[in-house]
C-alpha cells in the first residue's frame, strides 16, 4: 500500500513539472522523454508499476539535479554534463561542496528505489515486452524527428541565456550535442579576410621574455561590488602601476566553478560558447579536434611551456587536453615537494605556496627543466580563493547592506581576506621577477566569478554597464622590459588574452591569432552581448570554422 502511495504521489510530481513547462516545444519533448524512460523499464520488465515508478522518479531526479547545477554553476543541466559527472577523477571536484554531497546522496537514494522499487510485482509478460518495445521506439523517434525541427531549436535556444528552465526540453535538445561536429556559422569569411587586410600589423621583437600567467580561481576586484557602506581595502594587484601594460575588465564564460572553460577559452583562443550544448564537455570533446592554440604559437617561437595545477592530471581531462594545447611539461605541487599523495586535489593549498612553486620552475629545480635553456611559458592555476566560503567570518570590512543577512556578510568578508592574501602574493612574486633580471610578462585574470551560496551581489556601475555583468573579472598585464603597447576598447574577452600576450610580446601570430587579433582590433566582442556589429561576429566565426578550419 505504501508502494502505491509513493507512486502516486511521485506521478502527481510528474505531471506538474510537465504542466509548468514554459514553452509548447517542452510538452512534446517531456512527454515523450517520459514513454521513453517507461518503455525502457517495460521492455525489460514487463512490469508497469515498475516502469512507471522509474520514469516518474527519473524525472524527479533529473529535475533536482538541473536545479542544484543552476544553484551552483548558474548554468542549465545539459547531456554533456553528465560526460563529467561520470568520470570518476571528477568526483572529487563535484562533492567538494558539502551541501552537494547530502543532496547527491539524496538522488543516489531516489535512484536505487527508482530501479528496485516494485521489483516483486506481476509481469505482463510477452504483451509487456513487446509494448515496451513499441513505446520506446515511437518516443525516440519523436525526439530525434523534432529535435532538429528550425523552430524547436530557436525556442531552445532563446530559452539558455534564462538558466535552460526547462530541462526536459535541455536534454533531448542536446543530446546531439554529444558527439563533436564543427559549428556551421552563416557568415561571410571572405568580408572578414578583407577587413582583417586592412588592420596593421604590430612589430615583432627578437627579445623573448619568460611569460608567468596566473589563472586566479574565483577572482573579482571586490572594488566592483557595491553595499550600502564597506571599508574594502584597495588591492595593488588590481591598480595600474607603473610597469602596468594593461589592465582591463575580461568577458568569462562560465560562473561560480567550470573553470575548464575558462582554459578551454584562454589556451585555444575559442570560447567554449561556440559549441553550445558542448561548451561543459570542451576539455574531452573539443580539445582533441582543436588545430590552433597559443601553446603551439609560443613553441614555434622557441619557449618551453610548463603547467602547474593544484588539481590531478586527470581532473577534468586535464592532461589530455594540455597535451592537446601543446603543453611539454605538466606539473602539481606535488611533483615539486608539496607535502601530499599526487592523487590528491589541493583545494586548500595557498596561493603563496604555488608562487613558490613557480619560482622553483623559473629556476629549474625539476629534472625535465635542468637542460632547458628555452625562454619559459609557466601557466600557474590557484584554488585558494575558491568556495565554499565560511559565513562565520567576522565583518572584517564593515559591510553593512540591507540585502544581505549577517550570513551572506561573513561569507563575504571571508572571500575578500584571501583575495588580500592573494595580493600580497602577487606583489612578492612580481619583486621576485624583478630581482631575477631577466625580462618577463607578468599577467594574471580570474577565471569566474564566485558563488556565494547563490546570493546575488550588486556591482558598481562600472560592471551594471555591460549584459551579464556576473560574467566579467579582470585581467592585468606586466613587464619589466619595453613591449609594444596596447590599446583595448570596452570589455576583453578571455579568448582574446593570447593575441593579447603574442602583441605585446612582439611574438609572431598564426593565421589564427591573426584573425583573433585583427577580430578585436576591428573592435568587435566574441560575445553576441558584447558587439554591436552581428554580421562582423558571424563572418569572423565563417572564417575561423569554415575557411580556416581551426577545429576538425
Amino acid at each position: 500500500m505504501v508502494e502505491y502511495i509513493l507512486l502516486t504521489l511521485f506521478s502527481i510530481a510528474s505531471l506538474i513539472f510537465i504542466k509548468n513547462s514554459h514553452y509548447r516545444w517542452t510538452y512534446l519533448f517531456a512527454i515523450s522523454l517520459f514513454l521513453f524512460f517507461f518503455g525502457l523499464v517495460l521492455t525489460f520488465t514487463s512490469q508497469w508499476q515498475r516502469a512507471l515508478n522509474f520514469a516518474n522518479l527519473s524525472f524527479i531526479i533529473l529535475m533536482l539535479f538541473h536545479r542544484l547545477k543552476i544553484h551552483y554553476y548558474k548554468q542549465p543541466l545539459l547531456i554533456s554534463d553528465f560526460i563529467l559527472a561520470f568520470d570518476p577523477r571528477n568526483w572529487e571536484t563535484l562533492l567538494h561542496y558539502k551541501s552537494a554531497i547530502v543532496a547527491i546522496l539524496g538522488l543516489l537514494g531516489l535512484f536505487i528505489y527508482a530501479i528496485i522499487g516494485f521489483s516483486s510485482v506481476a509481469s505482463l509478460g510477452l504483451i509487456g515486452h513487446s509494448l515496451g518495445v513499441i513505446i520506446v521506439l515511437i518516443s525516440f523517434g519523436v525526439m530525434f524527428h523534432y529535435s532538429k525541427h528550425p523552430d524547436a531549436i530557436r525556442v531552445w535556444l532563446d530559452s539558455l541565456p534564462d538558466d535552460g528552465r526547462d530541462v526536459f526540453l535541455n536534454l533531448p535538445m542536446s543530446a546531439r550535442g554529444v558527439f563533436f561536429h564543427v559549428p556551421k556559422i552563416e557568415g561571410n569569411g571572405e568580408k572578414f579576410q578583407q577587413l582583417m587586410a586592412t588592420v596593421e600589423a604590430y612589430p615583432l621583437k627578437s627579445e623573448k621574455p619568460d611569460m608567468v600567467i596566473w589563472l586566479h580561481e574565483s577572482t573579482v576586484d571586490p572594488q566592483m561590488f557595491s553595499f550600502q557602506s564597506s571599508h574594502i581595502p584597495v588591492l595593488s594587484m588590481y591598480q595600474t602601476q607603473q610597469d602596468c601594460v594593461l589592465h582591463n575588465l575580461l568577458r568569462v564564460h562560465t560562473f561560480g566553478g567550470a573553470t575548464w572553460k575558462s582554459e578551454f577559452a584562454f589556451l585555444s583562443g575559442i570560447p567554449s560558447t561556440d559549441f553550445g550544448a558542448m561548451a561543459s564537455s570542451v576539455f574531452y570533446s573539443v580539445a582533441p579536434h582543436t588545430r590552433y592554440s597559443l601553446l603551439k604559437v609560443l613553441k614555434q617561437e622557441g619557449y618551453y611551456c610548463v603547467a602547474l595545477s593544484p588539481f590531478t592530471k586527470g581532473n577534468y581531462n586535464a592532461q589530455q587536453a594540455y597535451d592537446c594545447f601543446g603543453f611539454d611539461l605538466f606539473l602539481q605541487p606535488q611533483d615539486l615537494g608539496y607535502p601530499a599523495p599526487i592523487s590528491k586535489n589541493l583545494w586548500h593549498i595557498e596561493s603563496s605556496d604555488m608562487a613558490k612553486y613557480v619560482q622553483m620552475i623559473l629556476e629549474k629545480q625539476h629534472p625535465r627543466l635542468v637542460n632547458i635553456d628555452q625562454p619559459l611559458f609557466v601557466y600557474v592555476l590557484t584554488m585558494r580563493e575558491h568556495g565554499p566560503y565560511h559565513a562565520h567570518t567576522e565583518n572584517l570590512y564593515q559591510i553593512e547592506d540591507d540585502h544581505f543577512s549577517a550570513h551572506d556578510i561573513g561569507l563575504i568578508n571571508d572571500y575578500i581576506q584571501r583575495l588580500v592574501k592573494l595580493d600580497v602574493c602577487m606583489e612578492q612574486f612580481n619583486c621576485y621577477l624583478q630581482q631575477r633580471g631577466k625580462p618577463y610578462l607578468l599577467g594574471y585574470f580570474g577565471d569566474h566569478q564566485p558563488n556565494f551560496e547563490q546570493k546575488k551581489v550588486k556591482y558598481q556601475s562600472v560592471l551594471n554597464q555591460f549584459e551579464y555583468p556576473e560574467y566579467i573579472t579582470q585581467f592585468t598585464l606586466r613587464a619589466n622590459y619595453q613591449t609594444n603597447p596596447i590599446q583595448i576598447n570596452g570589455v576583453l574577452d578571455i579568448a582574446q588574452l593570447g593575441g593579447v600576450l603574442l602583441e605585446v610580446a612582439g611574438l609572431k601570430a598564426d593565421p589564427f591569432f591573426k584573425a583573433n587579433i585583427a577580430m578585436r582590433k576591428l573592435g568587435g566582442g566574441l560575445q553576441e552581448s558584447d558587439t554591436k556589429d552581428q554580421a562582423l561576429l558571424r563572418d569572423y566565426q565563417h572564417y575561423l570554422y569554415q575557411q580556416l578550419e581551426i577545429v576538425r
